[in-house]
């Protein structure tokens, strides 16, 4: 089967540690509810994942908020939580459901028959129980399938989107196509008990510079003449889903680019050879390996610009972009609709649609990332995906999805 994927800060002021006790207030009256016999459960799929800390970060959520979150698992089950699935208290929660029924061979992605029984296994159990159910769209289909394989992956999708009571999508712009709720995506670094590594300050001291027809100022800063050059970033999995290979073949070959993250070797060498073909070995490197949580978070406090070039009809968010908005100066994306909706609310990200205009994007990040490196975005990514937001917009949500309260358009259907 495929692997199945991605303390407030000092100083934040009056208006956060206001909503932070609002939380810890809710988080108490939860636990009074808690304790006096009616505890809501939610049964979660799946309960952990190795190489990334997103799922953790979510199950704490909803711990803070008042729900016992305990493992979805055939075990759990036959174990004694069978009578959970009858009770109106339970939210089952799945996320990566449709990743079950496959497997990865090299870069290929084949059918499991064993994943197969277990997608069954676990559609069964949405249907015979009275728990409500929650479903986690992140993806338009399963990575790096095509053809046939494409197509049954996005119908596995409506299914298990069909059996669901609620969707939940974290990109606002497929509500209405999944028929789901936006939550947003927990920032990585805004979590209690976490501290990001601070930032090299390798970005002071600017001047004017000139700007890039269609590339909107930084907030009115341009720059830069400083010797200093920045390092532009691609990290996370490597695989053709993010378009690498195609990201090289127009590398501007003056740009300091790092790739890391775990891939295939036959995909790892396609990318070799074109820097090879580009002459770009001087300026470019890879590193083709699994990235432990501190490996990474190194990288992203070293990464000055970093580069988003996933395909449109992949995912719906990038879990890079959350671990870099409000911490790394600058972004390049890929227009997606997610993205598209982020530069309209942070003005350091920068768009392209097609992939022959990345490098006059990255020649103007080049030379003009140090005025974005002074403005700080640490407050706006949090009002808009921090702990304290997430925290507030999923308990509604929760609450109101064991209620049977919410909106009629987000219940369950077939799309």
């Amino acid at each position: 089967m495929l692997e199945i994927a991605p303390d407030d800060v000092p100083g934040a002021g009056a208006e956060r540690r206001i909503a932070q006790a609002r939380t810890a207030g809710a988080s108490a009256g939860a636990a009074a509810v808690k304790a006096a016999g009616a505890a809501r459960r939610v049964l979660f799929s799946p309960f952990t994942n190795t190489t990334n800390p997103y799922i953790d970060i979510v199950k704490r959520v909803l711990t803070q908020v008042g729900y016992e979150v305990e493992p979805l698992s055939a075990r759990g089950l036959l174990g004694g939580g069978f009578v959970h699935l009858f009770s109106r208290n339970t939210v089952l929660v799945f996320h990566w459901l449709e990743l079950r029924p496959f497997r990865r061979k090299g870069t290929r992605t084949l059918l499991s028959p064993v994943g197969c029984l277990v997608f069954a296994f676990y559609c069964f159990v949405i249907c015979v129980g009275r728990a409500k159910v929650v479903y986690f769209v992140h993806d338009h289909a399963v990575h790096d399938t095509v053809g046939v394989m494409r197509r049954l992956s996005m119908k596995l999708m409506a299914f298990v989107r069909g059996l669901a009571d609620a969707r939940v999508v974290h990109a606002p712009t497929f509500e209405g196509k999944y028929r789901a709720r936006y939550l947003p995506h927990p920032l990585y670094w805004d979590v209690p008990g976490y501290e990001a590594t601070p930032r090299a300050r390798r970005d002071a001291g600017v001047d004017g510079a000139e700007a890039v027809a269609g590339v909107p100022d930084v907030q009115g800063v341009e720059d830069t003449k400083d010797d200093t050059q920045p390092l532009f970033a691609m990290l996370g999995t490597i695989r053709p889903y993010k378009d690498l290979a195609a990201v090289l073949d127009v590398w501007p070959q003056e740009c300091r680019l790092e790739i890391a993250g775990n891939g295939s070797a036959d995909y790892v060498k396609t990318l070799h050879d074109v820097m090879d073909r580009r002459a770009l070995n001087d300026t470019v490197t890879i590193d083709a390996r699994f990235l432990s949580d501190q490996e990474f978070e190194q990288r992203i406090s070293g990464t000055d610009v970093l580069v988003l070039p996933h395909v449109a009809d992949s995912m719906l968010v990038s879990g890079a972009f959350f671990e870099a908005i409000g911490r790394v100066p600058m972004l390049i994306s890929r227009a997606t609709p997610f993205m598209v909706w982020a530069a309209k609310k942070f003005d350091n990200v920068l768009l392209f649609d097609r992939i022959d205009q990345l490098p006059e994007l990255v020649r103007y990040a080049q030379r003009n990332w140090h005025g974005a490196a002074r403005q700080d975005k640490r407050e706006l990514a949090m009002d808009e995906f921090g702990w304290l937001a997430c925290c507030r917009q999923y308990q509604q949500f929760f609450d109101a999805v064991v209620s049977g309260t919410r909106a009629s358009d987000e219940r369950s259907s077939f799309n």
